[in-house]
Order: C-alpha cells, then sequence, then structure tokens
C-alpha cells in the first residue's frame, strides 16, 4: 500500500467549502489502495484517526488573528469589502507586502522540522499541498531539497493573479517577489493540479504545459424534488465587492412591488458570510426586507435541505476579467439538481461549459435588469404551475469516486 500525504489548512474544524475538496478525495483515494496521512493545522498538536485516514494537526502562528481579534474571520475567509475600516485596509496591505507568500510563513521551519522526521518513519514517497494559503507549497519546496519525494502541488485558488490577492493591494516589489516564488512553486512541483482551465493557460504560459493537469471539484449532495409552498431563491457563500448584487436587488424589491402573487409566495435565503455594505442595502429596500432570510455559513452536512427547499439558486462570479476560479458551490447547485441563475459579466469558461452540459441557462450580466427580471417572472410563473421540476442529468462525472480515479492518475504518472 502506498504513502500519501497531504498538507491542507482546512479540515472538519473550520467551516468552509475549501475542506471539502479533500475530505471527499482523501476518502476517495483511501479505497484505491493508498495509506492517507493529512497534515493540517489548528489550536493543538494531536493526531487522531478518521475512519482509515490519519489525521496529524499542528498548532502554527498567525499574528494578524491577535490584532483583529473577532475580525479575523472576516479576514482570512476574503470578505473585502469597500466599506472597510482603515485599520482593516492597513493590516491588508501590510499583510500582502511583508509577508511572502501569507503570514502562515512563520511556521513553515517548524512544520518542516516536523515532517522531516515523519516522512522517514512512515515511508511517505508522495506530498499533496493544497493552497491557499500558499505557505503550504514552501514547506515541501524546503523539503525537496532533503527527501526524494514526488510532490503534486494542487491549486484549489490562483496565486498571483487572483482576486484576493490583488484587493489587497500589492506593490509592484511585492508582486515581483509574490512572482518569484509562485515561480519556485511551479518548477520545483513534480505535478501542477488547478481546478479551472484559464489557470492551466496560466500556468502553461509560464512554460509548465507538461506537468499541469486539470482536476474540477465535484459534490457529494443528494438532491429530492423540491416540496416548499414558497418561491425561494437562495444564495450560499461570500458576498464580497467582487461579486456585488446591488441590481439583481434592486429587481427583487421592484418586482414585489408589482406582484401581489410573487409577494406572498417569495423568500429571498443568503447563507454565508456577506460585506456590511450589501447588508445594509439590502435593509434599506423595503419591499425585500420583509422576505429577507440571512443566515450564517451552514456546515456541509447540513447544505442539502436548503438546497434541496430552494427554487432558484444564485450564483455570482467575480465582477473581474480574470475568470481563472470555478466556485465550488456551482457542483454542489449543480447536483442539487434546481435551476441556476448565474451573474457573470465576464466570460468564464469552465463555468459556461457545465452549465451548458448540465441543462441550465446561460449567466446573465450584473447590470442586464430586464433579463434577470425576465428569469425570475418566467421560473415564477413554471412554479406556480407546478412545472419547476428538478433538472435531471447524468452526474456521474461530477461525484468524488470518479474524481478520485482522475487524480490517481496523476499519482501513478
Amino acid at each position: 500500500m502506498k504513502k500519501l500525504l497531504i498538507i491542507t489548512f482546512y479540515w472538519k474544524s473550520e467551516k468552509s467549502v475549501a475542506k471539502m475538496r479533500w475530505i471527499n478525495l482523501s476518502r476517495e483515494l483511501s479505497k484505491l489502495n493508498y495509506k492517507i496521512y493529512i497534515l493540517t493545522f489548528g489550536d493543538e498538536n494531536k493526531t487522531f484517526n478518521d475512519g482509515d485516514i490519519v489525521i496529524i494537526q499542528r498548532k502554527i502562528i498567525n499574528p494578524f488573528h491577535y490584532l483583529l481579534g473577532s475580525k479575523r474571520k472576516n479576514f482570512d475567509k476574503g470578505v473585502l469589502d469597500s466599506s472597510q475600516n482603515l485599520i482593516f485596509r492597513i493590516l491588508s496591505w501590510f499583510r500582502v507586502n511583508f509577508f511572502y507568500p501569507d503570514a502562515r510563513i512563520l511556521s513553515v521551519n517548524k512544520v518542516v522540522n516536523f515532517l522531516d522526521k515523519l516522512i522517514i518513519e512512515k515511508n511517505i514517497g508522495t506530498i499533496i499541498t493544497s493552497s491557499p494559503p500558499h505557505s503550504i507549497h514552501k514547506i515541501v519546496l524546503k523539503l525537496k531539497r532533503i527527501h526524494n519525494i514526488k510532490w503534486i502541488s494542487d491549486f484549489r485558488d490562483p496565486y498571483l493573479n487572483w482576486d484576493i490577492f490583488l484587493g489587497l493591494n500589492p506593490t509592484f516589489i511585492s508582486k515581483w517577489i509574490h512572482a518569484k516564488i509562485q515561480g519556485s512553486f511551479l518548477k520545483s512541483s513534480d505535478k501542477i493540479v488547478v481546478t479551472n482551465s484559464n489557470l492551466k493557460k496560466e500556468f502553461s504560459e509560464l512554460g509548465y504545459t507538461n506537468k499541469i493537469e486539470l482536476v474540477h471539484n465535484g459534490s457529494e449532495i443528494n438532491s429530492t424534488p423540491c416540496k416548499s409552498k414558497k418561491f425561494i431563491i437562495s444564495y450560499f457563500g461570500l458576498i464580497n465587492k467582487f461579486r456585488d448584487p446591488k441590481i439583481f436587488i434592486d429587481v427583487l424589491d421592484e418586482l414585489l412591488s408589482q406582484n401581489d402573487n410573487l409577494k406572498e409566495k417569495f423568500e429571498f435565503h443568503i447563507y454565508g458570510n456577506i460585506q456590511l455594505s450589501t447588508i445594509n442595502y439590502l435593509r434599506v429596500n423595503k419591499n425585500l426586507n420583509d422576505h429577507l432570510v440571512l443566515k450564517p455559513f451552514i456546515g456541509y452536512e447540513k447544505l442539502e435541505d436548503p438546497l434541496n427547499s430552494s427554487s432558484i439558486l444564485l450564483l455570482l462570479l467575480n465582477n473581474k476579467e480574470s475568470q481563472n476560479t470555478t466556485p465550488y458551490k456551482l457542483f454542489d447547485y449543480l447536483v442539487s439538481e434546481r435551476p441556476i441563475l448565474t451573474l457573470s459579466d465576464f466570460k468564464n469558461e469552465d463555468v459556461d461549459y457545465l452549465l451548458k452540459k448540465y441543462k441550465r441557462s446561460k449567466s446573465i450580466k450584473y447590470s442586464d435588469k430586464n433579463g434577470i427580471k425576465d428569469f425570475i417572472n418566467k421560473s415564477f410563473i413554471r412554479f406556480k404551475e407546478g412545472q419547476l421540476k428538478n433538472i435531471t442529468c447524468d452526474y456521474s462525472n461530477l461525484r468524488y469516486d470518479k474524481i478520485a480515479c482522475k487524480y490517481k492518475d496523476i499519482i501513478e504518472s
């Protein structure tokens, strides 16, 4: 049985979709005759088993947690808001311009020393690093100088050309330093895995075509027919300055003022981390306010019911020309078999391909008031007539057993 070490910052203790890629992949890979060790991070050092998988948790240092206190969760999760206070903006700028690749670099040497012994003790031959945070890759970059190990760097999100990174306002010199670090990761990796085809093109243009593979995320959500008596539009995830649905909110408010039938049946549910400016904008739309349900981010184990009770699922793509990410929630949305209203001002090849393949509507521009209104009106008519049914397709390629087989080919190549 081959030994495989996966280093990922997020695991079960984190309420984040970032954890789901490797929770699901590691479980499926363990069924393919791999002994899986997960190195993750928390508030204490401990080792425990999760079925056949060994979880090794190490305590690390992040100075910004002490400086930000209760606001550190938004800081970590990318809730970048144009209304942020000065302290928040200063710390964001300081983080991107003085910590390379990120603040968790302070713990890298300590983790390297720990893994130096573990690799020998467990006879580990392959390591997969999952970022962000990108300091994860720095760990194995150092270990490669000591051990003859195979390294697969898995980029769930981009590094240098990532809107969250660029939103922290790196200087020209800082961008150059980060670019050098990104280059060292790509050059030293034996294989590079990305989750978006545009990111694959970006890395290929840097000269790494022969070792880059595209492996999308997936979902283990199960669908049921929607039996809700309410016409519910639901959004799950982050709302920040890159995906600000003001016109969509205006449309909802206007429709509710014009349509008494819709007003009687409608609810707008938001689950997740929302920037303050959007919350305030939702509140001033008086017609919508009475039909608004704001809830915190919910764990994956509780996601199926609100997905399956929704009439429409709202997908907001980042309003940036560089479309080099594919939202994890899209895969959950697809396998839930619900209709999807996608807002985007720029072409995202992967999202467009998946929407078309699984019989969903094309994306609509954020500013297309009439297009948004038409989508909602037509969906509501079908809802009233009992015709807003599940969209059945063959979703097997979006399941992690299939995705793990593709990943196995990469590990063995």
